[in-house]
């Protein structure tokens, strides 16, 4: 299944992925670890993670901090071959 981002608003301290997790009751498997919970704008405590699907829809139904999303992941890649220098 393909993974979105959704942004998260906490004015608390930063959140940490095991506060996410409780808080949208979400299993290992739904979110990934690796990415973590990435601060955007600490000016106004946003904050993005990365979800399966199915977690997006789970996570917009919760109330709590403010959601925005989900929004695509699109892989970044090279567009055509590496230039010499």
């Amino acid at each position: 299944m393909a993974k979105v981002m959704v942004t998260i608003q906490s004015q608390d301290s930063p959140p940490q992925l095991e506060e996410v997790k409780i808080r949208y009751g979400l299993v290992d498997d739904e979110i990934d670890p690796q990415f973590g919970v990435v601060e955007i704008d600490p000016a106004d405590g946003t904050y993005v993670i990365l979800v399966e699907e199915t977690a997006a829809e789970k996570i917009a139904d919760c109330p709590g901090w403010k959601v925005q999303g989900p929004y695509s992941n699109p892989p970044i890649a090279p567009f055509g071959p590496p230039q010499g220098g």
